[in-house]
């Protein structure tokens, strides 16, 4: 099976709204997900899902989670956990998906824009340290697979209306909203069709960009 669109976390939230957006528009979608089993973090879990998959045209990398807490707390099986989360299965998902890329085809991964300020306690500093890496994996993929005509870009997020956010109580959410330059949450939706647009033909001179979708929290 060719001309696939890769979905990694496509079962929730922002990786959901990103699956939903590819198949409103004819794509084929695979989706890799924990809620089906699938460790995102092991090659082998991640060929397996692929299954007979033999060329993409784009994947999208959402899978991920949130730590909290200040560099005083938290443990260092706690941090792994979120490095994991986040940054190893990125590259996971990288070294088994770049071989099956078709020439032109794109690849979006989250960062966030706590990987742009540092984030917070809300977040933790795993997460601000992880999604850091991944500009540099982004950069990094960007410049290795240019002569294949592969893109490779970014999302810096800042609060996005998911479950995942629904986590915090409502004067964090309300702290949050207040600091956002627009004055609202970014949808999963809106995130989705930045993704869509990374991996469209409009897009084609976009490469090693990281794009901020956060209502103006990062200006730089």
């Amino acid at each position: 099976m060719e001309d696939v669109t890769l979905v990694v976390g496509g079962d929730g939230g922002i990786g959901r709204a990103c699956a939903e957006w590819f198949r409103a528009r004819g794509e084929h979608v695979v989706v890799i997900d924990r809620a089906r089993g699938h460790d995102a973090c092991d090659p082998d879990s991640v060929r397996d899902a692929l299954g007979d998959v033999t060329g993409l045209r784009c994947v999208v990398h959402a899978a991920g989670s949130v730590g909290s807490g200040g560099i005083d707390e938290g443990t260092p099986s706690q941090w792994r956990r979120v490095f994991e989360d986040n940054l190893v299965s990125a590259l996971v998902v990288a070294q088994v998906s770049v071989p099956l890329l078709a020439e032109g085809g794109s690849m979006v991964l989250f960062g966030s824009v706590n990987g742009r300020h540092g984030g917070n306690r809300l977040s933790g500093p795993a997460y601000a340290t992880a999604k850091a890496g991944i500009v540099g994996l982004t950069r990094h993929l960007a410049k290795d697979q240019a002569a294949r005509d592969v893109r490779v870009n970014a999302i810096a997020p800042g609060p996005v209306r998911t479950p995942m956010l629904d986590r915090l109580s409502t004067e964090d959410i309300t702290t949050l909203r207040d600091s956002i330059p627009l004055g609202r949450i970014t949808t999963a939706d809106e995130i989705a069709g930045t993704v869509g647009w990374l991996c469209s033909p409009a897009a084609a001179s976009v490469t090693g960009a990281v794009i901020d979708v956060n209502g103006g929290l990062w200006m730089g």
